[in-house]
């Protein structure tokens, strides 16, 4: 008989611990107690001890006590590392005299930041790391190693900000500071960042700062550097993966060793340490980046398995690398890095095969086929993680992926050759690093002005779709044991509901208004949507990345018009809504503000768009009637309404009377977006109401 899939222990091991996080974080997310959560493991484990009794075999049970095991260590280890990220050891707000080593230096905006790890407040010790927010001129030079003293007001980081799970806590970053005046610092040693600072030194001495920061994020991933707008067309074209540290770059290494190991004539185990020794310490060197320890571990998985002469199932390794990653930093199950970097091994691991076959079938020469069905499968396995995080998949992915990539590749190749020859004799460095980065050059340049932005796919991918989409490609892959008949049914019907699924959510068969109020930091935006169309309001500097990431959320990909609130420089939120719809309204009195070229500007005060009837107070504030149902939007410092059903605002307003209260910000009131995370509304004939799930009431101010 065969069996429908090959059970792999690993695979099991690495699912139940996922799943055990995903539920440590939502137990701990809205504050139930663990009793439930450990109660769920022996009840499942009673239940297959009956069946395999019955059933006269004991793998099953042997397969469910393990997967019980690392279901709870998961959910413990997910759930103790929230609750240590959430308490704090000082007072929020307070001036503190900080002592730390730093483990990370970069720079933002405004200059440069540092991150302490190792620190005191006040001789307090933290169990947390601190980033320190640098003035131009902050006294002491100060590099990764140096211990550090500063005096600064320390703040503590959220552990869920508009509902999410803040980026810091990954890496258990619990406080920020500016520090106040000059910092003293103490020269210490670190290994790996003199490496690292060595490189860098390498290449901006001998390069222009551009192609010197993609260079330094080529070798060591470390793309803070690049300037924003480049990192971004690198982004549109699908390629911002090759700053990564990933299989591409340990592959490459792992080729170049292994080929001097043969020709020096080494025997096997001196090759296999040397090879296993080589890919984690270029991991250290990138700083133990989650996808150079992955690609490092399934490298050193397969080097063992060779050496003992067992056969390596590339899916089982992807699954051990996991489990070990995830056992040491649970909360990287949630960053995108994570997630990415697995899906996108994934799937080649699924479907790539299905593809070259049926590319053969159609006379493909075999590197070409190869070629596609592994670009085809990394972005089939990181489609939904791109639409979810980011809000758009590059049109362009694959035909850069499959020309541009293999340049790339080389280009890594002869270019970590050349900053290992130039660290060792550094005189070389002046005329080998220029000519090595001219190719590398050309590619930017053709980046830049290529355009990719206008081929972005977006506005779906969130909710079921992205658990829909991964049963389709499973269903398309090569890992279930079923005739083909069965498999195109189950592809064709997983498509059918993939398809209608998306189609409902998009044009909303259904009366009445959705209204989504969300916020990220800098602004906020409101969505409408409605049969006859979608709108958009939004405040002055909303965030660009996080407009795209909810317009997909919600499945708003077309825009009807953008309605801008905020003062005279509201013009540079053009930047942010251009290429979300090219119909744009501001308020009559800002007729001066002329948009970029191809906008429809509509300079208005009252208006009626999409069924919709809107009037601006003033330039921050504007008031909708949605067939009866009153709500008012507000940007500004003052609410210049008396009464609305629904009241958007960024500050807190006793004078107007409304039914129902959202504010973007943080506010002493019940439903704001940094507590709560997005909030949805419902209007229909006159009335409306909040939908969705949201914390417990135990959350509200």
């Amino acid at each position: 008989m065969i069996k429908f899939a090959n059970i792999r222990l690993p695979v099991i091991i690495a699912f139940s611990l996922i799943c055990g996080i995903a539920a440590g974080y939502f137990f701990e997310y809205y504050k139930i107690s663990l009793i439930w959560l450990i109660a769920v493991a022996p009840l499942s484990a009673i239940t297959f001890t009956i069946l395999s009794i019955l059933f006269k075999n004991w793998r099953p049970f042997v397969f469910t006590i393990l997967a019980c095991i690392f279901f709870i260590l998961g959910a413990l280890g997910c759930y103790f590392k929230l609750v240590n990220y959430s308490s704090a050891e000082i007072i929020d707000g307070n001036t503190y005299r900080i002592t730390g080593t730093v483990s990370e230096k970069g720079i933002y905006s405004n200059g440069e930041y540092i991150i302490l790890n190792g620190t005191e407040a006040n001789n307090i010790n933290l169990k947390g790391k601190i980033i320190v927010y640098l003035n131009k001129e902050y006294g002491d030079y100060c590099d990764i190693g140096y211990k550090v003293t500063l005096f600064g007001i320390v703040n503590t980081y959220n552990t869920y900000p508009y509902g999410k799970l803040n980026y810091y806590a990954e890496e258990n970053v619990k406080y920020r500071t500016y520090a106040l005046g000059e910092i003293k610092s103490e020269y210490g040693f670190s290994f790996f960042g003199t490496i690292r600072n060595r490189i860098k030194n390498i290449l901006f001495d001998n390069l222009s700062s551009d192609t010197a920061a993609i260079c330094y994020a080529m070798l060591t991933g470390n793309s803070q550097n690049i300037d924003d707008d480049t990192l971004q067309n690198f982004r549109y074209g699908g390629i911002a993966h090759i700053f990564a540290v990933s299989g591409l770059h340990v592959g490459i290494i792992f080729g170049i060793l292994s080929f001097l190991c043969k020709k020096l004539k080494f025997n096997k185990y001196v090759s296999a340490t040397i090879c296993i020794f080589a890919v984690f310490f270029y991991s250290a060197v990138c700083g133990f980046t989650l996808s150079s320890v992955r690609a490092a571990t399934m490298c050193a998985v397969s080097i063992i398995c060779k050496l003992f002469y067992q056969k390596s199932d590339r899916l089982n390794t992807l699954a051990f690398a996991a489990t070990a990653i995830l056992l040491i930093t649970p909360l990287s199950l949630f960053s995108a890095g994570f997630q990415l970097s697995f899906c996108a091994v994934g799937g080649i691991l699924v479907i790539s095969k299905t593809i070259e076959r049926l590319l053969k079938k159609i006379k493909t020469p075999q590197k070409i086929a190869s070629g596609i069905s592994v670009s085809l499968g990394a972005q089939a396995g990181t489609l939904p993680i791109m639409l979810a995080k980011f809000g758009y998949l590059s049109g362009a992915g694959l035909l850069l992926n499959i020309i541009i990539i293999p340049i790339l590749s080389v280009l890594f190749t002869v270019l970590f050759a050349s900053t290992f020859i130039c660290a060792l004799i550094a005189p070389l460095a002046k005329f080998l690093i220029p000519c090595v980065a001219l190719p590398l050059e050309l590619i930017i340049s053709f980046l830049v002005g290529a355009g990719f932005e206008k081929a972005l796919i977006s506005g779906f991918g969130a909710g079921l779709f992205v658990p829909l989409y991964f049963i389709l490609l499973i269903f398309a892959g090569d890992k279930l044991n079923i005739k083909f008949v069965k498999r195109i049914i189950a592809v064709l019907c997983s498509m059918i509901i993939l398809t209608s699924y998306v189609i409902v959510k998009i044009f909303l068969p259904v009366s009445g208004f959705n209204i989504i109020v969300s916020a990220y930091y800098s602004g906020g935006e409101v969505l409408i949507k409605s049969v006859q169309g979608n709108i958009l309001i939004v405040t002055e500097d909303v965030n660009g990345a996080h407009l795209t990431g909810t317009l997909s959320k919600y499945y708003a990909g077309n825009i009807n018009g953008i309605i801008i609130l905020g003062g005279e420089d509201c013009l540079k939120t053009y930047e942010n809504v251009n290429s979300v719809s090219d119909n744009i309204y501001i308020f009559k009195d800002y007729i001066n503000l002329q948009p970029y070229v191809g906008i429809n500007t509509n300079y208005e005060r009252e208006f009626t768009l999409s069924g919709i009837d809107f009037e601006y107070a003033d330039g921050q504030s504007i008031f909708a009637d949605l067939n009866g149902t009153k709500i008012a939007v507000c940007s500004g410092e003052n609410i210049p309404y008396t009464e609305c059903d629904l009241l958007i605002s960024k500050t807190a307003n006793y004078d107007c009377m409304s039914f129902y209260t959202a504010y973007f910000n943080l506010s002493d009131y019940k439903y704001n977006v940094y507590d709560f995370g997005d909030l949805t509304y419902f209007a229909e004939n006159g009335s409306i109401k909040i939908t969705g799930i949201y914390p417990p009431v135990t959350c509200l101010k």
